[in-house]
């Protein structure tokens, strides 16, 4: 029987391939504090980080709405073409862990990474990205020793950062599937879809139909509408086609929303009921939830206990979390975001109360 190597003994030629196929900042620190000779095998500064990508602009508001909003500009047609073209659009990617002591806990921290600009960024794990200009994320610490943790890879989520001197309507989701289709739901419901390199997006769907969110599950893409019917797409060659796969689930009232969730392998519809209709912009709040999942014969029920699970919506991604593995987090609950303030809907009695998280140890900052 041969005998076995040691780490530090594995060769050059073996640990370059390794490290090359590592893709993000937090597996390239955990390679390199491993022993001197992985060290030496990678620096950071050969890290480039991928993102943010180029993308085409989402949306090319009429000329009519120009002239509305802009006014005394008169903007003439070539003229919005213009500042249409000189609209720069970035997709950005950040990683979601579960981050846990190595030797002395079974709980762990929610936590968000961004690479950008040669470093990571430590996000808040229940926002999108940065509320203002003036919100800086934080950095990890230099003493944050990652040999101490254990982390494991949740989601990846996806946001389009615009940088317009025109009006343009909003993105409500942004999902990549196998590193190369995009797909977008846009305020107005419509859904688009580009390749990364594309020069404009392609509107999938019939004209009137109005998509809520969409979602990667199970190796596939899926998306829902108002109604609740779910689309899968089918991706082809060189087409797309929406095929419907289940269907109406929950409330079409305009006053709600749908959000799709993967829990425990098993997708979930959840219905967000508003005080007002939302779509093309308007304002409208939150008055509660409805959960639906689908029961042996393939019918959707609705879900009076989520167990000892948290339902985390949030704008650019929304997942489950377990709350025998996370710090702060209550079972039988949903966390959102409103008016830049974290809040819990209970299903058990259908509140809604400010969440309080940071007091909760939620956060990683309070880890360290």
């Amino acid at each position: 029987m041969s005998e076995s190597l040691e780490c530090s003994e594995l060769p050059e030629e073996l640990l370059l391939p390794i490290a090359k196929g590592l893709d993000n900042r937090i597996e390239i620190l955990r390679f390199r504090g491993v022993c001197k000779s992985w060290r030496s095998a990678i620096s950071c500064s050969d890290f480039i980080p991928r993102f943010p990508l180029n993308f085409p602009n989402p949306s090319a508001p009429s000329l009519w709405r120009l002239r509305r909003r802009l006014g005394w500009l008169a903007l003439f047609h070539d003229e919005t073409d213009h500042l249409h073209q000189q609209t720069i659009c970035l997709l950005h990617e950040t990683i979601l862990y579960r981050l846990t002591p190595s030797a002395s806990s079974d709980k762990g921290w929610l936590i968000k990474i961004e690479d950008c600009k040669r470093k990571m960024h430590l996000l808040d794990p229940h926002r999108q990205r940065y509320e203002s200009d003036s919100d800086f994320p934080n950095i990890l610490p230099n003493n944050f020793v990652l040999l101490d943790y254990d982390t494991v890879e949740l989601t990846r989520a996806y946001t389009l950062e615009i940088q317009s001197l025109i009006p343009i309507g909003r993105v409500n989701k942004v999902v990549m599937f196998n590193d190369c289709h995009v797909f977008v739901v846009h305020s107005d419901g419509k859904l688009g879809h580009a390749k990364c390199g594309d020069e404009s997006l392609t509107c999938l769907g019939e004209k009137d139909m109005e998509f809520d969110d969409v979602i990667v599950y199970e190796g596939q893409v899926y998306v829902v509408d108002r109604f609740g019917i779910g689309w899968w797409i089918r991706i082809n060659d060189s087409t797309m086609d929406l095929v419907e796969v289940w269907n109406p689930c929950g409330s079409d009232s305009l006053k709600t929303q749908k959000h799709l969730v993967e829990s425990d392998g098993t997708i979930y519809i959840v219905d967000k009921h508003l005080d007002r209709e939302w779509r093309r912009g308007h304002y409208a709040c939150v008055v509660g939830f409805e959960v639906y999942k689908k029961n042996e014969w393939g019918e959707w029920v609705l879900e009076e206990s989520l167990g000892d699970r948290a339902f985390i919506l949030r704008s650019d991604c929304s997942l489950s979390v377990s709350t025998g593995e996370f710090f702060g987090y209550e079972g039988n609950c949903i966390y959102f975001t409103q008016q830049k303030r974290i809040h819990v809907f209970k299903l058990e009695n259908n509140s809604i109360t400010n969440a309080g998280l940071s007091g909760d140890k939620v956060y990683i900052q309070t880890a360290l």
